[in-house]
C-alpha cells in the first residue's frame, strides 16, 4: 500500500504515485487542511465550521460540512479501504483524518525544525532547517480559506516560517557564512521590516564583512522604519547592537551575540526557589522522562507528567524546579504558561476549565471579544494556538481529570507538568511521581541551610528529632527552620522542647498532619492576641492576596496596626511577600487558619467581618466612581469625607490592583445571609465605571449576570434592572449587538413597570445605539428621540447630554453630518456644564469623527487630541486608543503618512493590551499601509 502524499505549504494539494488527486473546490481544499494540521484528532464541526464561513456559518453548514466531507472521500478513500493512505470518519461532534503526520508536509516541517533545535552543532542546525524552509512552496495553505481562516490557521504557520528562518541565519552565522547572508536578509528585511531580530542579523552579517559604515546604517533604517514609520518601541537588542559596532566588540566576530537572538515570548512560570533541597531522584526521573518524550517529535502526543502527594510534601517546589530546567535546556523557550487551580483551596472553589482557558486564549493573543463563549470550542482553539509550537505549561493543584483534561495541548512538541494531592488514573499516557516525606538526610539538608552549620554540627541528636517531629514533612520543617534563623540565640534542643509538649496532644492524627499542627501552633501562640484574631480572619478574606487597608476592614482595626501585625506575620514567615506591598499565603497556612477561625470565631462574628470588608470595597469603589464620572448619581448616592486618592488615575490605579479581589468579594458576599448580598449588588453597580475599557469587558459581563441572580433570588428589582442596563451596554460596547438588544429590553420592561424615568431613558438610549450599530437608523432615532424627551422632561442634564451623544453618532451615521456636529457640540456642552470631564471627552472626540467624515480633518484634529490628554490622564485605554486611529485617519487625509502611521500603530499596539484585537489581528494591522479600521471602533464610532 502506498500512502498519498499532502501538501499544505503552498497551495493545497495532494499526490498519489505521483499522480495529483482532483480535491474539489475552494472550501473543501480548506476543510481537508484543517482535518490534516491535526491528524488522528477530532476536530470539532463547530469549528470546522465558523473557520469555513468566515465566523458566520449559515443554518446549513452541518449539512454542507457532511456534503464536503462524502466528496472528500471519494477521491481520498474511494474503496472505504484506507489503501490511499488516509481516512476521514465522522464523530458525534466532528471530523477526523486517520493519516499517517509523516505524509503531511507541515508536520514534516515542524518535526524537522523541532530537531534542529536539539542539535549542538550550527552547521547540522543550519541544514536541517534549510531542509525544513525547503518543503515551503508559497504562502501556507494559499488560496484556501476565508478571512478568519487566514487570521487564526495561515498567519501561525506564517510565524513558524519566520522564526525557522530566523534561527536558520543564526546558525550559519555561527558558521561564517555571513557574505552568503547578505542579499537574503536585505530581502528579508524589506519584506518583514517590523522584525527586529532580521535587522539585527543583517547588521551583525555586514559587521563580519568589515563594512561597519554599512552596519550602523542598517540599524539606522531598522530605527526609521520601527521608530518613525512603524511607531514602536525601538528594543534593547538593536540598542545594545549598535554600541557594540561602535566599540568594534571583539564578541562580535564569532558565534551570535545574545543581542541578535529573539526573545522568549511569555514567561509564566513562578520563579525557582533558591533554597530548593531534595527531591534529586525524582528530578532525574523526569528529566530523562522528558528527553525520551523529546526523542518521539511532533508527531507525538503531548508529555505530560503528574507530581501527586500530600499538602506540604513540596509538589509545587518540585513543578517549579522541573519547569525552570527543562526551560534551561532551551527546549520550552518559546512559550511558558502557569495556571492555579485551586483544587484543594480551603475558602475557593476550584477553577472553572473555561475560566482558565479564556484567560491563556487572551495571553496566547485572542481578542476577549473573539474567545468562544463554550468549554469544547475554547479547548479546541488553545489546541490550535499551541499546535506545532514548543509550549511548557504547569497546571497547579488540579483536582480532577475533568478539571484538567480541557487545558491539554494536542501537540507532541509540549510538555504539562500537573501537580495534585489526588491520584490523577484517567490521563491517557500520563507519567506519575509521588512525592512522600522527605527523608531524615533531606529535612536535616533544609534544616542547615537555615540554621547554619555550626548549630546543626553541635546538636545533631536534637537535629534529627526536630525534623521527626515535624513529620519530615517540607512545609513543616521549612517553618521550624526559618524560626530558627529568626532567632538566632535558640537552641535547637528548646525548639524540640516546644514541639514536643504541643504533639503530646494530637495522639490521633496522622504524622503529616500532627507535623503541620504542632509547627503552626507553635508560631501561633507565640503571636499577640490581637494578631492571633487578625491572622485567623485571613481565612475569610475571598481575595488571593490582600493589602493593609482591606485587611483592617476585614478586622475592625485601623490600617497602621493592621500593617504592624501583617509584617509581624510576614517576620514569622507566616505570609508570602508579594509585589506592590501585598501579602500572600500558603494554602495549608489558610487551611489552618480555616480551622483556627471556625474554633474561635462565631459564624456570625466572621459573616460580620465579610460585610466590613464588603463595605469597605463598596466605599472606595464609589468615591473612584464620582471620581472618575462625577455626575454618576444613579449608582452612587452622595458621598462624605475625602476619596482615598486625590485623582481619578490613582481610582483606577486601586480598582486594577484589587481587581481579583473585588471579583471575589462579589462572589462571596452574594452567598452570605443577611445584608451582605445587597452590599455585593451596590458593589457591582460601583465597580461600572472603575473597572470600565481596560480590558475586562467578559469578566464585568460574567459580574453583572451575577448581579441579576442575586437580585431575582432577593426580589430587588431595582438592582435586577439596574443590572440587566449595564449588561445592555456592555455588550453593545464589544459588538455583541443581539445580546445587547435582549438585555436592554428587560431592563426597560422592567424600569416601565418600576416607573423609574430615569431608568427608562437610559435603556432607549442603549436601545438607540444598538439599532444605530445594526444601520437600522430610523429605529435608532426613533428610541433615541423618546430618551431625550424623559430627560428634559425631568430635567436630567446628564441624560440629556449622553442621548444627545448618541442622537449625533447615529445622524454621522446616515451622512447628515451637520446634525452630527450640532448634537455632539451641545452634547459637549452639556456635561462640561454639569462637570462631567469623561462624559465631555468622549462627544468632543465623536465631534471630531463627524468633522473627518464630512471632509474637514483639519478641524477633527484638535477634537482628538484635547480628549486623548483626557482618556490618557483617566487611564481609559479604549478611547485613547481610538483618538490614536483617528489622529491617524485625519492626518492620513492631510497627505501625512508617516504621522498616520505612528498614531495608527499606537492605536494597534493598546487595542492588543486590552485583548480588542488579538496578535494575528494585529499582525495584519501592522503590515498594511493603510490598514482597514477594527471593527470595534467602527462599531462605536
Amino acid at each position: 500500500m502506498t500512502r498519498s502524499q499532502f501538501f499544505l505549504l503552498g497551495k493545497v494539494e495532494a499526490q498519489h504515485e505521483g499522480r495529483r488527486l482532483q480535491l474539489g473546490r475552494r472550501r473543501e481544499r480548506a476543510l481537508l487542511a484543517l482535518l490534516l494540521l491535526e491528524p488522528e484528532r477530532v476536530v470539532a464541526a463547530e469549528r470546522l465550521a465558523d473557520l469555513l464561513w468566515d465566523g458566520d456559518p449559515p443554518d446549513s453548514a452541518r449539512s454542507a460540512l457532511h456534503t464536503h466531507v462524502s466528496r472528500l472521500r471519494n477521491v481520498l478513500d474511494p474503496a472505504r479501504d484506507g489503501r490511499l493512505g488516509v481516512r476521514l470518519h465522522s464523530r458525534d461532534y466532528g471530523y477526523v483524518a486517520e493519516v499517517d503526520p509523516e505524509s503531511v508536509d507541515v508536520h514534516r516541517f515542524t518535526v524537522l525544525v523541532r530537531s534542529a533545535r536539539d542539535l549542538a552543532g550550527p552547521r547540522e542546525r543550519a541544514e536541517t532547517l534549510r531542509a525544513a524552509l525547503s518543503l515551503w512552496r508559497g504562502p501556507a495553505l494559499q488560496e484556501c480559506g476565508s478571512e478568519l481562516f487566514r487570521r487564526r490557521v495561515t498567519v501561525p504557520l506564517t510565524e513558524l516560517r519566520l522564526q525557522a528562518t530566523e534561527s536558520a541565519i543564526e546558525a550559519e552565522l555561527e558558521c561564517g557564512r555571513q557574505h552568503e547572508l547578505i542579499g537574503e536578509l536585505t530581502a528579508l528585511t524589506t519584506e518583514f521590516p517590523t522584525r527586529e531580530t532580521l535587522w539585527a542579523q543583517l547588521a551583525l552579517a555586514l559587521y563580519r564583512c568589515d563594512r561597519q559604515a554599512d552596519a550602523l546604517d542598517a540599524l539606522g533604517r531598522a530605527r526609521e522604519k520601527l521608530v518613525v514609520e512603524f511607531g514602536l518601541d525601538l528594543g534593547p537588542r538593536l540598542n545594545r547592537l549598535r554600541q557594540q559596532i561602535l566599540n568594534s566588540d571583539p564578541a562580535l566576530r564569532g558565534g551570535t551575540p545574545a543581542a541578535v537572538r529573539a526573545p522568549v515570548i511569555h514567561r509564566q512560570i513562578p520563579a525557582d526557589i533558591a533554597d530548593f533541597t531534595g527531591r534529586a531522584d525524582e528530578l532525574r526521573h523526569l528529566l530523562e522522562l522528558a528527553d525520551r518524550a523529546a526523542e518521539t517529535g511532533r508527531a507525538g502526543p503531548p508529555s505530560i507528567f503528574v507530581v501527586e502527594g500530600m499538602g506540604g510534601v513540596g509538589k509545587t517546589r518540585l513543578a517549579v524546579r522541573l519547569a525552570h530546567q527543562l526551560a534551561g535546556r532551551s527546549r520550552f523557550d518559546e512559550i511558558q504558561l502557569w495556571a492555579d487551580l485551586h483544587g484543594f483551596h480551603p475558602e475557593r472553589p476550584p477553577a472553572e476549565p473555561a475560566a482558565v482557558l479564556g484567560n491563556l486564549l487572551r495571553l496566547l493573543g485572542v481578542a476577549a471579544h473573539d474567545v468562544p463563549d463554550d468549554l469544547e470550542t475554547r479547548a479546541a482553539l488553545f489546541r490550535d494556538r499551541l499546535a506545532g509550537r514548543r509550549v511548557l505549561i504547569l497546571l497547579d493543584d488540579a483536582r480532577s481529570e475533568e478539571q484538567v483534561r480541557p487545558l491539554l495541548p494536542g501537540a507532541g512538541t509540549c510538555q504539562v507538568i500537573i501537580t495534585t494531592r489526588r491520584t490523577l488514573t484517567g490521563l491517557d499516557g500520563a507519567h506519575s511521581v509521588r512525592l512522600g516525606s522527605f527523608s531524615s538526610g533531606e529535612a536535616v539538608e533544609l534544616l542547615r541551610r537555615y540554621a547554619g552549620d555550626e548549630r546543626v554540627e553541635h546538636e545533631p541528636a536534637a537535629t534529627l528529632r526536630l525534623a521527626e517531629l515535624c513529620g519530615n514533612l517540607p512545609l513543616a520543617v521549612a517553618v521550624s527552620a526559618r524560626q530558627l534563623r529568626a532567632r538566632p540565640n535558640w537552641r535547637i534542643s528548646e525548639l524540640v522542647a516546644q514541639l514536643e509538649a504541643g504533639a503530646g496532644q494530637l495522639g490521633r492524627l496522622s504524622p503529616a498532619a500532627r507535623a503541620v499542627r504542632v509547627v503552626f501552633d507553635l508560631s501561633y501562640r507565640a503571636l499577640p492576641s490581637a494578631h492571633q484574631r487578625l491572622f485567623r480572619l485571613l481565612a475569610v478574606h475571598p481575595g488571593h492576596d490582600f493589602a493593609a487597608p482591606s485587611v483592617a476592614a476585614l478586622t475592625g482595626c485601623t490600617v497602621p496596626e493592621a500593617q504592624a501585625a501583617l509584617d509581624d506575620l510576614l517576620d514569622e514567615h507566616l505570609l508570602l511577600p508579594e509585589p506592590g506591598g501585598r501579602y500572600g499565603i500558603h494554602d495549608l497556612v489558610l487551611h489552618y487558619l480555616t480551622e483556627q477561625t471556625r474554633r474561635h470565631d462565631p459564624a456570625a462574628d466572621r459573616w460580620r467581618a465579610l460585610e466590613r470588608l464588603t463595605h469597605h470595597y463598596l466605599h472606595r469603589a464609589q468615591h473612584a466612581t464620582l471620581l472618575i464620572h462625577p455626575t454618576e448619581t444613579r449608582r452612587v448616592g452622595a458621598m462624605t469625607g475625602k476619596p482615598p486618592w486625590p485623582t481619578a488615575a490613582e481610582a483606577v490605579a486601586w480598582a486594577e490592583a484589587e481587581y481579583d479581589n473585588l471579583l471575589a468579594t462579589v462572589h462571596r458576599a452574594a452567598e452570605a445571609p443577611g445584608a451582605v448580598p445587597a452590599l455585593a449588588l451596590q458593589l457591582v453597580a460601583a465597580l461600572y465605571r472603575p473597572l470600565a475599557n481596560r480590558g475586562h469587558s467578559t469578566d464585568r459581563i460574567a459580574l453583572n449576570q451575577c448581579a441579576v441572580r442575586i437580585a431575582r433570588r432577593t426580589a430587588n428589582r431595582h438592582a435586577e434592572a439596574l443590572a440587566l442596563e449595564d449588561l445592555g451596554t456592555l455588550c453593545g460596547q464589544v459588538g455583541l449587538v443581539r445580546d445587547s438588544l435582549a438585555y436592554s429590553q428587560q431592563a426597560l420592561k422592567l424600569w416601565t413597570e418600576l416607573g423609574d424615568a430615569a431608568g427608562r431613558q437610559g435603556c432607549l438610549a442603549d436601545l438607540g445605539n444598538s439599532y444605530r450599530q445594526r444601520g437600522e437608523f430610523e429605529k435608532a432615532v426613533d428610541h433615541l428621540e423618546r430618551s431625550l424627551a424623559i430627560s428634559r422632561e425631568s430635567g436630567d442634564r446628564r441624560g440629556e447630554a449622553s442621548v444627545l451623544n448618541y442622537l449625533g453618532l447615529t445622524h454621522q451615521g446616515t451622512g447628515d453630518f451637520a446634525r452630527a456636529i450640532d448634537c455632539l457640540s451641545r452634547s459637549a456642552s452639556v456635561f462640561g456644564e454639569v462637570g462631567n470631564a469623561l462624559g465631555e471627552a468622549v462627544a468632543v472626540a465623536n465631534r471630531g469623527w463627524a468633522y473627518q467624515r464630512a471632509g474637514r480633518p483639519r478641524e477633527a484634529i484638535p477634537c482628538h487630541r484635547r480628549s486623548l490628554a483626557v482618556f490618557d490622564g483617566l487611564q481609559d485605554h479604549y478611547n485613547a486608543a481610538e483618538q490614536h486611529w483617528a489622529l491617524g485617519q485625519a492626518s492620513h487625509a492631510l497627505g501625512d503618512l508617516p504621522a498616520a502611521r505612528v498614531h495608527w500603530h499606537t492605536a494597534i499596539a493598546m487595542l492588543r493590551r486590552i485583548q480588542a484585537v488579538d496578535e494575528q489581528e494585529a499582525a495584519r494591522l501592522f503590515a498594511q499601509d493603510v490598514p482597514e479600521t477594527p471593527e470595534l471602533i467602527r462599531l462605536n464610532t
